[in-house]
């Protein structure tokens, strides 16, 4: 069932609290739309428009729908009216409120989400148009305690906030701003998106914050939600047609089974969600919702809907973040966990690629806040209190945004949208890397491997075949002056200290458990000279990696890329002096080996390599070989 309560209080009793014109239009306004036109699909016998009510009405009317309507798959809540903060709290004021005691007089936002944790409601979006309702963002600690989440059943709720918590929300004509603004949303005045058939809230919220922000008031919008997108209202601008909204509704909302395994093991993912501000750490993530994606196996709608409200949810977490790629890889983490299941269901394929057009949008903003920081300061990409750490870790950190513009880049292609990446940019990123930082660019660690082809294999779609040239040059030279000895993936930052020392001393005999034997790099560096059509300028150096050990591995079924143990495949071992000599002896041992890559069905399928491409980035120890055939 569908409910909603639409409350506009235009009266009030205390003198302090002045009458306003907007309230009762505004309510009325939304109900309308929503219920008697029929855009919301909500229930009309227990939908409810509401004016000038008293604290005691309220409470019975939200009693009364919450508790004795039945099952509320979406419950939706607006108020027009005057509001305020008061010792870190929120409060609605009601027409018999009290400025001098609101705790016991006024609509406690937080009694509220209380009320909605209590009563398992799916869904429930709220939307306050009125002073300082920006302040409701302190009470969503209430949704947020794990040990209030956990017990109660994984609340989804999406928020939009007329203003600031220390601004007014202004009526213009009898009509709320804010209100307004969502009202031209939701008759197709603004064009908030035309791919779905359904607008949810925060997507709203997006345009209503864009078009007042900075002008009148600042709307604050804010969304939590792990059953998939929230169905607000239908779309008007849905080309599609406007089928009844339950059709598209997530079948969350009738799978039991579903429902219950994510309230059950939905602390794992709060807890996940309340660290994310110290770092996001992907492959913990996809470890995370991979036994999600599994136990909805036989549903892939149910991992599409799934993964997209961890997108929707935790993606603006990390906005922010002193990481710039942090929610680039959200996203892409997001992909890895549905490669698996890629092709088999249009709603997973939809979702891959809106996720990977994300992906490439939270790339190319990097990249501009990038060169901004850059041009600012040479020294932008160093660690603020790395020091002798970043001897080890800024190599990485240079192949690893070199690997995310490339892979970037491919993925723009692989879904037909070109125009995501602005690539003058990335062409001058990566221009202003490798002049600013060429000492930087050394080979210390098989972790390079993947960002390394992800890179070298978009010269052509980024024009960079210079910038290529130049950090293979400074790869390879460095790899032979250490005897092609690089660390293995995934180092602590204790084990990093060790293998810097072995490596200015020149001695690795102690530090072997932590030298990547067999390499990655190394074949990835002869194969990408090779495509350069430059064996030659290193054919004379490889006598320096005598008994060198290679190894390149190739799954059976490249939509398993993304698993923390990927069974069958096989391991292709080469040694520099034992029938390699040079480039072209390796490219002759590679051919059999691009052949056996390439007789993966898998591969014809846009959707799977992008996901696999971001998974190599993410998972440190596979590489996308496909991209060199």
């Amino acid at each position: 069932m569908r409910i909603l309560l639409a409350i506009g209080c235009d009266e009030y009793i205390h003198p302090r609290l002045s009458k306003l014109s907007g309230a009762f239009n505004d309510a009325k306004a939304i109900y309308d739309h929503l219920v008697v036109d029929g855009w919301g699909e909500y229930d009309s016998s227990h939908s409810r428009l509401v004016l000038s009510p008293s604290l005691t009405e309220v409470r019975e009317i939200i009693e009364e729908l919450l508790f004795n309507s039945g099952p509320i798959d979406e419950f939706t809540f607006f108020f027009a009216g005057h509001g305020g903060t008061k010792d870190d709290a929120y409060f609605l004021c009601l027409k018999d409120s009290q400025l001098d005691r609101l705790s016991i007089t006024a609509l406690s936002m937080s009694q509220l989400f209380g009320w909605l944790n209590e009563a398992k409601v799916r869904q429930t979006n709220i939307i306050i148009d009125a002073c300082q309702s920006g302040g409701i963002t302190r009470d969503v600690s209430t949704l947020l305690n794990p040990s209030v989440i956990g017990k109660t059943g994984s609340p989804a709720v999406s928020i939009l906030a007329a203003s600031g918590s220390n601004e007014s929300a202004e009526e213009v004509d009898g009509r709320g701003r804010c209100t307004d603004e969502v009202m031209r949303c939701l008759k197709g005045d603004v064009v908030v998106q035309t791919s779905r058939p359904v607008l949810d809230l925060v997507e709203i919220g997006k345009m209503v914050s864009e078009s007042l922000g900075g002008q009148f008031q600042t709307p604050v919008y804010w969304g939590i939600n792990l059953y998939g997108r929230a169905q607000f209202a239908k779309n008007p601008l849905y080309s599609g047609g406007q089928p009844h909204i339950t059709e598209v509704i997530s079948n969350f909302t009738t799978n039991t089974a579903a429902n219950n395994y994510i309230r059950d093991n939905a602390d794992r993912l709060w807890e996940f969600y309340l660290t994310m501000s110290r770092g996001f750490d992907a492959p913990r993530f996809i470890d995370l919702v991979e036994p999600f994606c599994d136990n909805f196996a036989n549903n892939p709608d149910l991992i599409a809907s799934f993964l997209e409200g961890i997108a929707n949810t935790f993606g603006p977490r990390l906005r922010g973040s002193c990481d710039l790629f942090d929610e680039a890889q959200l996203h892409a983490s997001c992909l890895a966990a549905m490669l698996a299941y890629s092709q088999e269901n249009s709603a997973i394929t939809v979702l891959t690629n809106d996720l990977t057009a994300r992906v490439i949008n939270c790339v190319d903003e990097a990249i501009r806040s990038l060169l901004i920081e850059l041009q600012g300061s040479e020294y932008a990409l160093l660690s603020a209190k790395a020091g002798f750490a970043d001897l080890y870790f800024l190599p990485l950190r240079l192949l690893s945004i070199l690997g995310w513009i490339g892979a970037s880049a491919h993925a723009s292609e692989l879904i037909g949208r070109p125009e995501l990446l602005s690539k003058s940019n990335a062409l001058l990123l990566l221009k202003e890397i490798v002049e600013k930082y060429s000492q930087s660019i050394v080979a210390i660690s098989d972790e390079q491997t993947s960002s390394f082809i992800a890179f070298a294999t978009s010269r052509e779609l980024l024009n960079c075949t210079d910038e290529v040239e130049v950090v293979s040059g400074y790869l390879f030279s460095t790899l032979y002056e250490n005897r092609g000895i690089v660390a293995a993936s995934g180092l602590s930052g204790s084990e990093a200290f060790s293998f810097l020392e072995a490596r200015i001393r020149g001695d690795f005999s102690e530090v072997g458990e932590i030298i990547a034997r067999p390499t990655t790099l190394l074949p990835a560096l002869l194969l990408v000279y090779n495509s350069l059509g430059m064996p030659d300028v290193i054919d004379g150096s490889l006598k320096q990696f005598d008994h060198v050990n290679m190894n390149l591995y190739i799954p059976d079924n490249i939509k398993t890329f993304a698993e923390e143990r990927m069974d069958g495949g096989l391991n292709y071992s080469f040694a520099i002096g034992h029938d390699i000599w040079s480039v072209a002896d390796f490219v002759e041992q590679w051919r059999p080996i691009e052949q056996r890559i390439l007789l993966d069905p898998n591969l014809s399928s846009s959707s799977v390599r992008s996901g696999a491409l971001f998974s190599s980035l993410l998972r440190p120890n596979r590489e996308p070989w496909y991209l060199l055939t």
